[in-house]
């Protein structure tokens, strides 16, 4: 089975650690039930509806350059040497 490396903040580990205690089961196990779970639900989708706003010209406008700007800090503060240009 292949794996990955997973950073949880200390504040989280220490409550999935509580929960596995008290199951009686591995932090992977619980870890593995918790993706299954978000996978099996609605996660991950847009409400329906997101996508149905009504821009103007100005708002489309302002939009796009956040979203140009959000995507330059994102490149510029990038710490993996393989970077893949968006």
């Amino acid at each position: 089975m292949p794996s990955t490396t997973v950073h949880i903040p200390d504040e989280i580990l220490s409550r999935i650690d509580k929960v596995v205690s008290d199951k009686k089961i591995s932090r992977n196990r619980f870890i593995i039930e918790a993706c299954e779970k978000a996978l099996d639900s609605a996660a991950g989708e847009w409400p329906k509806g997101f996508f149905d706003m009504q821009m103007d010209h100005e708002e489309f406008r302002l939009l796009t350059e956040a979203g140009l700007e959000l995507e330059s800090a994102i490149i510029r503060l990038r710490r993996n040497r393989n970077r893949i240009d968006l």
